[in-house]
C-alpha cells in the first residue's frame, strides 16, 4: 500500500510538469492560433503559469537536475514578465498633447459619476468611453452639469460616450453572444475623429478569430482614428497581429503592471486602446476602483 502511494505521487508529479511544460508550448508558441487549445490559452494567463511552475519546482525539489532546470525557466519567465508587462514613467515634453479616457464599468448603477468628473477635471480627455454603462437620465444629466465643454450620448450595447467638442453622428453593430461596437464620428477642435468602442464576448470558450477579424476589417473600411474597448482578449493574441500593421498599441506606454483584470490584482490585458498610426502614443495611465473589477485607462497622444 505505501509503495502504491509513493508510485502514485511520482506519476502525478510527472502529470504535473508535464501540464506546465505544456502551459509554456502553448502561451509561447501555439498561442490562440488553434481553437482547442485557445481555451487554455486564455484561461492561463502567464503570472498563474509563473505560479502553477513555482508549485511544481517545489515538488521536484529532491530531484535536483530537473529542481535547477525548472529554477531556471522560472527565473527566464519572470524576467521575460517584468520586460514586457511592466511599463516605466515616460518623461512628458511641453508639446501639448491629447488624452483618451476609456473604462469597463461594470454595469454599477447609479453610474460613478464623481470618480469620471474628477478625471475629466484632472485630466481633460477629448475622448471618454465607457462599456457596460448603464447611465440613467440622471446621471447625463449630472455629467452635462459638470462638464458643460462635452456632449454626452448614452450607445446602444450599454456604452457611453463622451466627447469634448460634438458627436455627429453614431453607427452601431452587433453580433449576439459575439460582440458589438459602436463606430462614432465627432468634431473635436475642429477636425473630424472615427471612434470606436468595442465589446466582445467574454466566454473563454468562444473563438476570438471572427469577432476580432470584423472589427479590424471595419476599422481599416472606416479609417477608425482610435479603437478601444474590452476585448475579452490578451493583448499577446495572434488575432492583434493585424491590428499592429495600422495601429499603435498603449500596451508599449502602460505605466506599471499592463494588466487590467481583475483589479486588485490583474492578470491579463483584455481592456485595451489603439490609435492610428499618423498619431504618437505617450503614455498610458492606469487607475483602479473597488466599483469595478476592471481598470480605468487614461491614454495621453500627440
Amino acid at each position: 500500500m505505501m509503495q502504491f502511494l509513493k508510485n502514485s505521487i511520482k506519476v502525478f508529479k510527472v502529470i504535473l510538469l508535464i501540464l506546465f511544460l505544456c502551459l509554456l508550448f502553448i502561451h509561447f508558441i501555439l498561442k490562440d492560433r488553434y481553437y482547442t487549445f485557445s481555451i487554455l490559452y486564455y484561461a492561463c494567463p502567464l503570472p498563474l503559469i509563473i505560479l502553477f511552475g513555482l508549485l511544481v519546482t517545489l515538488l521536484f525539489f529532491s530531484k535536483k537536475r530537473i529542481f535547477y532546470i525548472l529554477i531556471v525557466l522560472l527565473v527566464g519567465m519572470n524576467c521575460y514578465f517584468f520586460l514586457h508587462y511592466f511599463g516605466a514613467a515616460a518623461e512628458e515634453d511641453k508639446i501639448a498633447t491629447s488624452s483618451i479616457l476609456f473604462w469597463n464599468v461594470a454595469e454599477n448603477k447609479p453610474l460613478p459619476t464623481d470618480i469620471i468628473t474628477e478625471k475629466i477635471d484632472q485630466y481633460h480627455p477629448e475622448i471618454i468611453a465607457l462599456v457596460e454603462a448603464l447611465p440613467s437620465q440622471e446621471d447625463l444629466n449630472v455629467l452635462k452639469k459638470a462638464c458643460p465643454d462635452y456632449q454626452f450620448q448614452k450607445l446602444y450595447g450599454t456604452m457611453l460616450v463622451g466627447i469634448k467638442g460634438s458627436i455627429d453622428n453614431v453607427e452601431f453593430k452587433a453580433k449576439t453572444s459575439v460582440y458589438k461596437f459602436n463606430f462614432i464620428k465627432a468634431t473635436i477642435n475642429g477636425k473630424l475623429f472615427k471612434i470606436m468602442i468595442a465589446d466582445v464576448n467574454a466566454v473563454p470558450f468562444f473563438n476570438k478569430k471572427f469577432p476580432l477579424d470584423f472589427i479590424h476589417d471595419f476599422s481599416q473600411k472606416h479609417k477608425v482614428d482610435v479603437l478601444l474597448g474590452d476585448f475579452n482578449t490578451p493583448y499577446e493574441s495572434v488575432f492583434f497581429e493585424n491590428f499592429k500593421q495600422d495601429y499603435y498599441s498603449f500596451h508599449p506606454y502602460s505605466i506599471g503592471m499592463t494588466s487590467t483584470w481583475p483589479t486588485k490584482f490583474p492578470v491579463i490585458e483584455i481592456d485595451q486602446i489603439w490609435i492610428g498610426n499618423k498619431f504618437q502614443p505617450i503614455k498610458m495611465d492606469k487607475f483602479c476602483y473597488k466599483l469595478s473589477d476592471h481598470k480605468m485607462l487614461l491614454a495621453k497622444y500627440k
